[in-house]
């Protein structure tokens, strides 16, 4: 089995932006705005888990287990998401 690049490539994309979102919220003293950049990169899929009424298993976590329970499974659905893509366009 093949790993797919566009998949890693996405995935390193979303990786990447969190990690410079958490650093560039750490550097911030104000606490709404830290709040405000750290929820960046998690802002679409709480807006998801909103819309089917699962944010409020969400509401008494830390920001560590956020983006465990929310970036880590967003990094798998983007690799996935690039694995289609190829897959798509590679049919030879």
């Amino acid at each position: 089995m093949q790993l797919s690049k566009i998949g890693w490539g996405l995935a390193f994309i979303y990786f990447t932006l969190s990690i410079v979102c958490i650093i560039w919220a750490f550097t911030l003293v104000d606490p709404k705005s830290k709040f405000v950049i750290l929820q960046l990169p998690l802002a679409l899929q709480m807006a998801g888990l909103h819309e089917v009424g699962l944010l409020k298993y969400f509401t008494d976590i830390s920001w560590t287990m956020a983006y465990i329970m929310i970036g880590v499974p967003t990094l798998f659905i983007f690799y996935c998401i690039g694995w289609i893509i190829e897959k798509v366009f590679s049919k030879k």
